[in-house]
């Protein structure tokens, strides 16, 4: 349930400074209004009290309830500070009525009657309709009553007014579902609630049961299930006119319940509920069965990829003898004192003898040079085709382009998927305008150059066009390229969320053109395309001539055969006084156990405000603030139910695993780090630390479940696992957190934060790893005013782009190996900013679009826009990489502070060491969210320790210490005051029972038997 300050509610402050006193400065106006209306000072005092107030709150307030200072300010203004005292008498007195009606008609409100009730209740039904939140709904009733000049009234009647408006319109939108339903769908829908003879799990149970680790056979299955599921689902047209935030909060509310508790709701509510999850389901098995695809074809190119390894370790002698074949050839070639027919006859000897050998193992060489590996996709693919081919036939792929040319192959491919025949003609069928069929070879120009030898035979001419093909290895390269434009965007399944066509959530040409103006003042970018570039060519000029003025004395950095050199840095010194003060903090820390710092953060913060049923259908638990923070504690700390239960008396494991799946979700866990993080930025001592306008990623391996879909061999962390990928502030509090799949590239999900992070703490600098950035990804954090500047490892490898062609320099210019596409840039920057007011919006998160301009298209220009501005703003961060030390120390700095943040985070999770056992993705997903929340509340705890202990420091005589430099080395992450590990109590008074050396007497070996057994 929120609270006041989760809304706009207007408040009062509790302790005013100077500068919010100042709001509260009767003008000459006001004081003459009180003179006029009042004859003596207490009565003049109260009415310019209740003027101001209601100013400030948009209603009349209770004098009581006003802090002494804004009394006693008014006061002194008004000449009136003698009569404090005297508005004790007029706090519910029917004067105060009075003064209340001349404070109304002076400010022109009208009071709160029950017409202004009709207008807040209108307003919170008109905002019920596409939101969820009831903060948002109080927010849209205030607004309302605001702009119609009308007072407020109580928090507590516009909190009644939200509620009752959003179970009105979710009533009104189940019914509206229900009704659409025909009687065989209700009849469909009942029947999943029922257990079927002889089965152990309902059809409810099974619609929502996630997929495992991909391989051929569960990709079969799954593809069975997504059948099933298609024919469960509600058509589109029962849901119209429901906003999908609605649907989607319905189909949240759905799987939070059993079969047996929606048996019990309401009927048009249950009908509604589950028509929203079935819909929700389709789609999300249309991507599970997408990504299964995805994984399993890449599968097979890594296996290949390895095979050609192992095939060079065993040909490596054949190799070495072809090269000490071809040394021989060479040095009798170059004898100039033979004849030539003896050089010739000297060669012939060489290779004729074994000559079709020879060029037997030339040819098998050559198969595989430049890291072909191709050729040996066939041996792993035989037992993947029947799967692969059922996908095509359930995905119903559609080209996002003008290009139909895989549209045709993948309908080719199907229409010849029980061919057996070595080889394939390439004639497709195409159906004309006026309806004849006319015969046509197939659109072939999207194979590969490395592909076309092996599907032509070992042809390397386009032309003329090949009438047939190898059968198997066009098989394979369809959907080697159906998996790549499935990457770029190119290829989208219809209904499908992550592989859907994304321009579909773009906002409109019409809203693009009436935001864009406003947009482009607040981040800082020209919007008209011709300024735009000119002032990124300008902006990139200007630092390379810097750099190239700078370079001689540039001690840092050398270039050795034209590449660029950098030292290493010197590590900085540890401020002065900085180890002394964190000795003096730890020995002053109080002692606490994590649970009761969790507890202490609730007294403070209540926290737990933010979780409750899910469903309305649920009763309130029973003393839910312990609960809730058990529950925390529980998986955040990974201790398990079970484990939970064993060590905190009075918990049952069911009771915390209940509240989980029942009271919990991803959304409520944001909404409760977003509380934390909001009260952290009031903490002080937070500023000696960072700004906050600076935060930087980096991700954490975890061990997954080893059958979840998400759970994946990472390269670069070693094992199975997933990632959970922090974005953490220079104050050293994380802003925002992710699971990822460990195969996914951690870069996509960099600039989420845009669009999720909700607190105080709003960073325009993003530090990060080499894994952080790309042309792409610099080229989007622009657009959406984020300075990207990552640590990148060996960044020679990069290229830098002149600004002009023209361009030269006297020291830098070896660096320097292409230019920027200008034009192409300002062609598309109308396009680029639609999607980046689309991701503002909340439309598209900045991982969608990522995802696929990180997959090279040839179809999709934006690909290349983005990739071309990236390249720009990629080249000049590097070139002042180059030139600055302070700001190489400045990104290693940030970096370090994500790095700490991971080790916090597993020191926090004590009870699983990182190991995530749930199967199901939404539980790995709050996993992370879990996590996240009970390290930022511990972070918060010590930062508030710390405030104290510096406090008691400066009050035991070591004031000196506490410098500002001293501050700045110390950290939030000080965990030795915090015991992990419980309090347990020594009683060597309780005797245990005797110790039972003897076995029972039925479990006593016999005598003969006992000879037998060996000593």
């Amino acid at each position: 349930m929120p609270v006041i300050a989760d809304t706009s509610y207007p408040r009062l402050p509790t302790e005013p400074g100077p500068t919010e006193l100042e709001a509260f400065t009767p003008e000459p106006v006001e004081l003459a209004f009180a003179r006029q209306k009042t004859r003596h000072g207490g009565p003049r005092l109260a009415l310019l009290v209740l003027l101001k107030t209601f100013q400030h709150l948009g209603r009349v307030v209770r004098l009581a309830d006003v802090p002494t200072g804004i009394i006693d300010h008014i006061a002194s203004v008004a000449g009136l500070a003698g009569h404090t005292g005297e508005l004790a008498g007029y706090g519910d007195s029917t004067y105060r009525i009075r003064l209340a009606s001349l404070v109304r008609g002076f400010v022109g409100v009208a009071g709160y009657d029950r017409e202004a009730r009709g207008i807040a209740a209108r307003a919170c039904i008109e905002a019920a309709r596409t939101r969820d939140d009831l903060a948002d709904i109080v927010n849209a009733g205030i607004e309302e009553l605001l702009r119609q000049r009308r007072e407020l009234p109580a928090f507590g009647a516009l909190l009644k007014l939200a509620r009752t408006a959003r179970a009105l319109v979710n009533r009104s939108y189940h019914r509206r579902i229900a009704t659409a339903l025909p009687p065989g769908t209700r009849e469909r829908l009942a029947t999943l609630l029922v257990v079927p003879a002889g089965a152990t799990r309902s059809g409810w149970d099974q619609a929502k049961a996630d997929p495992p680790r991909p391989s051929p056979q569960r990709m079969r299955e799954h593809l069975a299930h997504l059948a099933w599921l298609r024919g469960q689902a509600v058509a589109e047209a029962a849901f119209a006119g429901v906003p999908d935030r609605k649907l989607r909060q319905f189909a949240a509310e759905a799987r939070s319940l059993g079969a047996a508790d929606l048996g019990r709701v309401v009927e048009s509510k249950r009908l509604a509920l589950m028509a929203a999850l079935l819909r929700g389901q389709v789609a999300q098995a249309l991507d599970d069965a997408a990504e299964m695809f995805v994984r399993l074809t890449m599968r097979m190119h890594n296996r290949a990829r390895e095979a050609l390894d192992e095939y060079r370790v065993r040909h490596a002698a054949e190799t070495d003898a072809l090269v000490a074949l071809l040394r021989e050839t060479v040095l009798v070639c170059q004898d100039r004192e033979a004849e030539r027919d003896a050089r010739l006859a000297a060669v012939e000897n060489l290779l004729l003898p074994d000559g079709d050998a020879i060029l037997a193992r030339c040819e098998a060489h050559a198969a595989f040079a430049g890291n072909n590996y191709l050729p040996l996709l066939a041996r792993f693919y035989g037992g993947q085709r029947a799967a692969f081919l059922r996908f095509l036939e359930h995905a119903a792929l559609v080209s996002t382009s003008q290009d139909r040319s895989m549209e045709e192959a993948i309908a080719f491919l199907l229409a010849h998927r029980v061919h057996r025949r070595a080889k394939l003609r390439t004639v497709a069928d195409v159906v004309q305008h006026d309806g004849t069929t006319v015969l046509r070879p197939l659109d072939l120009s999207w194979v590969g150059e490395k592909w076309w030898p092996l599907l032509t035979g070992g042809r390397t001419a386009r032309e003329p066009a090949s009438v047939e093909v190898d059968r198997r290895h066009f098989e394979i390269c369809v959907f080697t390229q159906v998996v790549n434009e499935l990457k770029s965007g190119d290829l989208c399944i219809p209904g499908s969320e992550e592989y859907g066509d994304y321009r579909d959530q773009l906002v409109s040409w019409d809203e693009y053109r009436s935001d864009v103006a406003g947009y482009a003042e607040q981040a800082g970018v020209p919007a008209d395309a011709a300024a735009f570039v000119a002032t990124l060519k300008a902006r990139l000029t200007a630092t390379a001539s810097t750099t190239d003025r700078g370079f001689p004395d540039n001690e840092h950095v050398e270039i050795v055969d034209g590449e660029p050199v950098v030292k290493r840095l010197r590590a900085r010194e540890v401020a002065d006084g900085a180890a002394f003060l964190e000795r003096l903090l730890k020995a002053r820390l109080a002692p606490a156990g994590v649970l009761e710092a969790l507890a202490d953060t609730e007294h403070w913060l209540n926290w737990t405000r933010h979780f409750g049923p899910v469903s309305g259908f649920e009763a309130k638990l029973e003393r839910p603030r312990e609960r809730y923070v058990a529950t925390a504690f529980c998986y955040g700390c990974g201790l398990g139910p079970s484990q939970a239960a064993r060590s905190l008396k009075g918990l049952d494991r069911r009771h915390v695993a209940h509240v989980n799946q029942r009271h919990m979700t991803e959304v409520s866990l944001d909404e409760a780090i977003t509380g934390v993080i909001d009260a952290y930025a009031r903490v002080g001592l937070h500023r000696f630390w960072g700004t906050g306008e600076s935060a930087s990623a980096d991700g954490m391996k975890w061990e997954v479940h080893p059958e979840s879909l998400k759970s994946s061999y990472h390269l670069r962390y070693g094992g199975y696992g997933g990632i959970g990928y922090y974005l953490v502030s220079d104050t050293y509090i994380a802003l925002f957190s992710r699971f990822l799949a460990c195969g996914a590239y951690e870069g996509h999900a960099i600039l989420d934060f845009v669009a999720e992070n909700r607190s105080l703490l709003q960073p325009s600098m993003v530090h990060s790893d080499t894994h952080g950035q790309s042309a792409a990804i610099f080229g989007l954090a622009h657009l959406l005013g984020i300075e990207l500047m990552p640590r990148i490892r060996s960044w020679q490898d990069l290229h830098l782009f002149r600004p002009d062609a023209g361009a030269r320099y006297e020291h830098i210019d070896g660096l320097f190996t292409a230019n920027i596409d200008w034009p192409l840039i300002e062609a598309h920057l109308p396009d680029m900013l639609r999607v980046v007011l689309s991701i503002r919006a909340g439309r598209l998160l900045p991982s969608a679009i990522l995802r696929r301009l990180a997959t090279y298209s040839r179809k999709n220009r934006l690909y290349f826009a983005f990739r071309e501005i990236g390249r720009a703003i990629r080249t000049n961060f590097l070139l002042r990489y180059l030139s600055s030390v302070e700001l190489r120390r400045t990104i290693q700095a940030a970096t370090n502070k994500s790095e700490l943040f991971n080790k916090y985070a597993q020191w926090v999770s004590f009870g699983s060491a990182g190991l995530a056992t749930a199967a199901e993705r939404d539980e790995q997903r709050k996993m992370i969210k879990y996590n996240h929340l009970v390290a930022n509340l511990l972070i918060f705890h010590t930062a508030v320790g710390m405030t104290r202990a510096l406090d008691e420091i400066a009050a035991g005589g070591h004031a000196a210490a506490i410098t500002p430099e001293a501050l700045a080395g110390t950290s939030p992450y000080l965990n030795e005051h915090l015991n992990r590990f419980g309090s347990y109590e020594l009683d060597l008074g309780r005797p245990p029972p005797p110790l039972p050396f003897e076995l029972p007497p039925r479990l006593r070996p016999s005598r003969q038997s006992t000879a037998a057994v060996p000593v």
